[in-house]
């Protein structure tokens, strides 16, 4: 039993010799195989400086503040229980380190300089992420936006390590990208977006008008491909001309063109019938004219009948004149009594009447003393 127990300690030793992590002094190292870990000193003043942008201060899968984890592969700051959630993803998803407690690279640095919760906010919500704090963190970084997020920057990680002449595996083209991770995240996106275009033609070609998935196919059949149409015949004069025949389809696919009768107001004329004692003339409305002509003859015939009235008063006036002088009575003596002018009783108040009442109760009462 104590010698299998010393052979696993020594292949856990010579594992550990070779993936890197042992150095040659005996010391352990997280650095991996031909990598070697920045002093602390570095590592402090590095993250300080990153630390203090306002967009790595909040972390970016929840809102609590200061934090002090992160995630390498998408150079992400997370707060310690964000951290355990994205270690119980797996390494394959995201590899989480202690900003303050474990060693790094400078790869790994670069990756949170290159990175930050900044441009991976502006990247996951230009691609539908809006609710970056909800939802399920495993689907959020299982999508295409997070694995496009993740490659184009471990471009960039390798075109940085190729400037400090560090050898690297696989440099996909570094020394043309950009160092702007969002401007070559938007390049990137157009060239996906144009190779799916590609393939989508591609295939709607291969298949030889067939409806195929993804692309969309027109519904709207011509007139002519309907069942029982017939079509026009163009005669070698070049006048159109009916279709010989009648087809099953003539009437209702001819337009009809919608009569005026439902449109316009149907008026019916009422027959007058005149009278025989009334004229044409008056059956229209007088004018202004007629009104006014008639007016001034219905004040003559009034002037008129005053005029007579007086005379006629004249006339027995002289009548009475005349017997009377025939009689021996002087014109003198005969005089017409003078009218006598009644004057309108002024209407009284009421408080004048009560007055007047109260003093003839007054006079009544005294004169009974």
């Amino acid at each position: 039993h104590a010698f299998s127990a010393f052979a696993e300690h020594c292949r856990r030793i010579t594992t550990m010799a070779s993936s890197g992590n042992f150095k040659d002094d005996g010391t352990i190292t997280a650095a991996g195989k031909g990598a070697v870990c920045v002093p602390t000193a570095s590592r402090n003043s590095q993250f300080r400086k990153l630390k203090a942008l306002r967009e790595n201060q909040t972390c970016f899968d929840c809102p609590n503040t200061r934090p002090t984890w992160a995630s390498v592969t998408y150079g992400i700051f997370l707060c310690l229980d964000c951290s355990a959630t994205h270690r119980s993803m797996g390494v394959h998803l995201t590899f989480v380190r202690s900003v303050d407690l474990d060693e790094w690279t400078q790869r790994q640095i670069d990756a949170m300089k290159l990175g930050g919760n900044g441009n991976a906010r502006s990247y996951f919500r230009k691609h539908g992420f809006s609710d970056l704090y909800g939802g399920k963190t495993e689907k959020k970084y299982k999508s295409k936006t997070a694995q496009a997020y993740k490659a184009e920057l471990a471009k960039l990680v390798d075109a940085e390590a190729l400037k400090r002449g560090e050898a690297t595996e696989t440099v996909d083209d570094a020394a043309d990208k950009s160092s702007n991770l969002l401007a070559n995240l938007e390049l990137a996106d157009q060239k996906t977006q144009e190779s799916e275009a590609k393939a989508k033609l591609a295939a709607a070609r291969a298949a030889g008008g067939k409806p195929t998935a993804g692309l969309l196919t027109p519904k709207a059949k011509l007139a002519a491909s309907m069942p029982g149409a017939s079509k026009l015949s163009v005669p070698a004069g070049g006048m159109l001309r009916k279709p010989a025949g009648r087809s099953s389809v003539g009437s209702h696919l001819l337009k009809k063109k919608p009569s005026n009768t439902a449109s316009k107001l149907r008026i019916n004329k009422l027959a007058v019938t005149n009278s025989s004692n009334n004229s044409a003339a008056n059956d229209d409305f007088e004018d202004i004219e007629t009104t006014q002509k008639a007016a001034e003859e219905a004040e003559k015939k009034a002037k008129e009948e005053e005029l007579a009235k007086a005379k006629e008063a004249e006339e027995k006036a002289k009548e009475a004149a005349k017997e009377a002088a025939s009689n021996g009575i002087s014109e003198s003596t005969v005089t017409e009594p003078a009218p006598v002018e009644q004057k309108p009783e002024t209407p009284k108040s009421s408080m004048a009447s009560n007055m007047e009442k109260l003093k003839a109760m007054n006079g009544d009462f005294f004169s009974q003393l």
